[in-house]
């Protein structure tokens, strides 16, 4: 209530009574909801014989909550099919309840018996051509069961499906996909990599250790029971050699499946096959297999099996004699899955049918070598003896794969996504008509309540600072609009200031559901006076007034620019700022570079939305989900190629000239058009002009072009830098103060805002982007004294921070994965893609495109 719902659907089951009872005192409609899914199993809606269970589940629903008046209609339950069961379970309930409506939750567009039909899941343009504008004869009213599916960092383009549902009277609105977060608390149980690398490595779900004679095993049951080993670079090997082994006691359920050692279904994997084979499998410029046959006493035995690949060579060895070979050469590629011992993370998700692996296992070992026997756990990449576990506390699990759905947290704490849901459907909203008069139109989207009912009050704010207010008194009319006077006056314009008029609603009195006071709506306005008009921002001219000339020293490899407090230096190979020393203090740990990538959202890394998206252009290996398109174009791992480096000082100034690209991939010979082959170097241009005055302040005109094969779209545009970890408390002029992104922003004040960056973190149950705040003016990070840099742009740009190397949260897939890095990364964004849905993926109009970009990029060193 307090985030502006009115609406809730019951899925996939009616409530209990209790909620009915809340409902009804809070003031919450209901869709209640026949418990009928069958989602796998939908045929069963066209089966005359299951009838009676189908009416039986709806008479006892019916039956029970018709009297509850917050019961708005009913639904006919959710994906159990399109067939005559579905009529069957209407007309049941029509009998015993003529006075309401019902619609249907299944997958076709309509069903023919239900009063309100979806679609669940259009597009904004397909709910308004297919639905709003509409064809043929069928005016059934539009409620969309489901729409824009937020998993993990989503909830983008509300206000695109909003402005559509307000144009069309036939449309009512929908239900969000879904209100709390599926995580369950479980303990975080490690288990020892006894390698020389210490790779962090977790039993999951119900795995066990158990005493088998004198030793400990791992054990596991074939349902959703495995260990994770996080992505570290030593259990990604890239070159020519690889072995796996382990023991193995296989149990009657692993024919069905049995995933031993797998990284995904292409990178390596050691797999059973059925009842009579092994299969050992791994990727250099194609999948290579091998399969050997398993012997007559497999199961309820213990095995030694070892994969071993040479570069030249394949083979399968059981009990140490070799069964099965191959030719295969090249080098092991890597592929974004982690290795699950006992499962394969590309494979086994929420859809998983089969038992994963029923077996007991010990003495794991993976390593980058040909190695037959003997195997030595201080030669290996992992080796795992499962002597013991150790408690680390506790995490939010998602099960085997399900997907993170969610707008509260599973501690029923509020995601940033709801700020955006309140602000879309607000009861009372304003838009201006004359905004040098002052004239606006109210709209009061309650059925109702007029608009007597709120305190409506108006702030004319210079930047952040209140300099004009007042209350309007307001009787608007329910489902009206009514032109209203705001009766600001223009003020004395302060040269580089911003100006917004700021029109807040709040209850006026006390209300079980919040107090008197409680802001219900808000709209904010740019006011042509300031800075900021037109949407571009007018960054204060660096003035170079300083007195001092800045002093540049050459080295083989540096050239080192200093002043009196500070001591900036550039690498000369590599053409990159890698030092910003200033007051005595290192506040760069890692150097200023271009920047493409993010962390993939839960979103991006679904299979679900994969088929809005999925391009021909996609290379095997890398799954099938949004992030594919970038993993295939090679965004992920940019290779930096110096071109050139030049300085010289100007007027009191030093200028550096940089020119470099970011090629992805290395390159292979192909058909590059209609008649030329020959190797094809894709990747970004960059040119870098720095000019770097005696205070210390530091200008970068950026300019980026992509060359040759590029994905669709970027995840993201801009530079990327580690600062010291120090500087750990942020200020930023923009939106906020919660998490915002380009498709899900309007929902967040524009205001100059404080936090650090530990509080900047948002819990995603799969580690992703996230803190992402836009339009921004400028952002500073300093440390407790007030050391350290502001940054700033010709442009509106885009920011996060936070403690983890993108790579760490680019490859973590538990939170207890993630590992605080010796620095804060920061992403300072010209453009970057919005977080969109699960179902539709991100609409084009909130991708950052693939085209040139120019920014201008201050760095100003601070102290107090």
């Amino acid at each position: 209530k307090q985030f502006n719902f009115n609406a809730v659907r019951t899925s996939h089951y009616p409530p209990v009574n209790k909620y009915l009872e809340l409902a009804n005192e809070y003031g919450l409609y209901v869709i209640d909801e026949t418990g009928d899914e069958a989602h796998a199993t939908e045929w069963l809606s066209g089966k005359p014989e299951y009838e009676a269970m189908y009416r039986d589940r709806c008479r006892k629903m019916v039956l029970r909550d018709r009297n509850y008046p917050c019961v708005l209609f009913w639904s006919a339950g959710n994906e159990s099919g399109e067939g005559e069961n579905i009529t069957h379970v209407i007309d049941e309930g029509k009998k015993l309840d003529p006075a309401r409506y019902w619609m249907y939750g299944g997958n076709a567009f309509s069903h023919p018996a239900e009063d309100i039909i979806g679609p669940r899941y259009p597009t904004p343009m397909e709910l308004e051509i297919q639905v709003g504008v509409g064809s043929g004869n069928d005016r059934r009213p539009s409620f969309m069961d489901e729409y824009l599916s937020v998993a993990g960092n989503g909830g983008g383009a509300l206000d695109d499906y909003w402005d559509v549902i307000y144009r069309h009277p036939r449309l009512m609105g929908g239900a969000i996909w879904d209100f709390v977060s599926p995580g369950l608390i479980e303990k975080i149980r490690k288990v020892e990599d006894t390698s020389p690398y210490r790779t962090p490595v977790h039993l999951m779900g119900n795995a066990r250790l158990v005493k088998d004679k004198k030793n400990t095993v791992l054990d596991l049951n074939g349902h959703d029971q495995w260990v994770e080993v996080y992505r570290s670079g030593n259990v990604e090997p890239e070159g020519n050699a690889l072995t796996l082994t382990c023991k193995v006691y296989p149990r009657k359920l692993i024919s069905n499946c049995g995933s031993f050692i797998t990284k995904g279904n292409y990178q390596f994997g050691l797999q059973q096959r059925g009842k009579d084979k092994l299969e050992f499998y791994l990727y250099t410029n194609k999948k290579y297999s091998v399969y050997a046959p398993l012997p007559d006493n497999w199961e309820y035995n213990w095995h030694r099996i070892t994969a071993v690949y040479d570069g030249n060579e394949m083979a399968l060895y059981i009990d140490g004699e070799k069964k099965a070979s191959g030719q295969a050469s090249g080098s092991i590629r890597n592929f974004p899955f982690p290795i699950n011992i006992g499962r394969n993370a590309e494979a086994h998700g929420q859809e998983t049918n089969v038992y994963i692996c029923d077996a007991q296992m010990d003495e794991i070992g993976i390593f980058d070598k040909a190695v037959q026997s003997d195997f030595r756990p201080e030669e290996a990449n992992l080796w795992l003896a499962f002597e013991g576990e150790t408690d680390s506390g506790t995490f939010y699990s998602y099960g085997i794969g399900a997907r993170t759905y969610g707008s509260i947290w599973p501690d029923r704490s509020v995601q940033p996504e709801m700020w955006q849901m309140k602000k879309t459907v607000q009861p009372l909203s304003f838009s201006m008509v004359d905004i040098e008069s002052g004239v606006a139109e109210l709209r009061n989207r309650n059925h109702f309540t007029d608009a007597s009912g709120y305190t409506v009050r108006w702030e004319l704010v210079e930047e952040n600072n209140v300099i004009q207010s007042g209350a309007l008194n307001l009787a608007t009319a329910p489902l009206s609009r009514e032109q209203v006077q705001i009766p600001y006056q223009k003020p004395a314009i302060n040269p580089g200031k911003e100006y917004r008029l700021l029109i807040r609603s709040f209850l006026k009195k006390d209300e079980i559901w919040a107090s008197a006071g409680h802001e219900v709506a808000w709209d904010e306005f740019e006011l042509p006076w300031g800075a900021g008009h037109s949407g571009r921002i007018a960054m204060p001219e660096t003035k170079h007034s300083s007195q001092v000339t800045p002093v540049c020293e050459y080295t083989d490899t540096s050239l080192i620019v200093s002043g009196a407090d500070f001591h900036y230096v550039f690498d000369r190979r590599e053409g990159q700022l890698t030092s910003i020393f200033y007051k005595g203090m290192e506040l760069l740990k890692s150097p200023v570079r271009m920047n493409l990538w993010r962390a993939p959202l839960a979103n991006e890394s679904d299979t679900w939305n994969a088929w809005s998206v999925a391009q021909p252009n996609w290379k095997e290996g890398y799954g099938r989900t949004m992030a594919t398109e970038m993993y295939s174009a090679g965004i992920d791992k940019l290779t930096l190629q110096p071109l050139s480096f030049s300085a010289s000082e100007v007027n009191g100034c030093v200028h550096i000239k940089v020119i470099n690209a970011e090629l992805t991939g290395k390159g292979k010979k192909e058909k590059k058009d209609l008649y030329i082959e020959g190797v094809q170097s894709n990747g970004i241009l960059n040119t870098y002009e720095y000019i770097i005055d005696g205070d210390g302040v530091i200008e970068i005109t950026h300019t980026l072009k992509p060359n040759g094969k590029m994905p669709h779209w970027f995840p993201r545009v801009g530079l990327t830098l580690t600062v010291n970890d120090a500087l750990s408390q942020v200020e930023w002029y923009g939106r906020g103060p919660q998490e915002n992104y380009p498709d899900r922003k309007t929902g967040y004040r524009t205001g100059i805002y404080a936090n650090t960056v530990q509080e900047l973190y948002e819990p995603y149950l799969i580690p992703q982007d996230y803190g992402l705040r836009t339009d921004i003016r400028w952002v500073r990070l300093t440390n407790d004294n007030g050391t350290g840099l502001q940054f700033e742009m010709n442009e509106l740009f885009n920011f996060n921070a936070y403690p983890y190397s993108t790579e760490n949260l680019t490859k973590a897939m538990y939170t207890y994965q993630l590992q605080k890095q010796d620095g804060i990364t920061v992403n300072l964004d010209y453009a970057t893609t919005g977080v969109g849905c699960t179902a539709r993926g991100v609409f084009h109009s909130y991708k950052a495109q693939v085209q040139e970009y120019k920014r201008t990029v201050r760095i100003t060193p601070l102290a107090k």
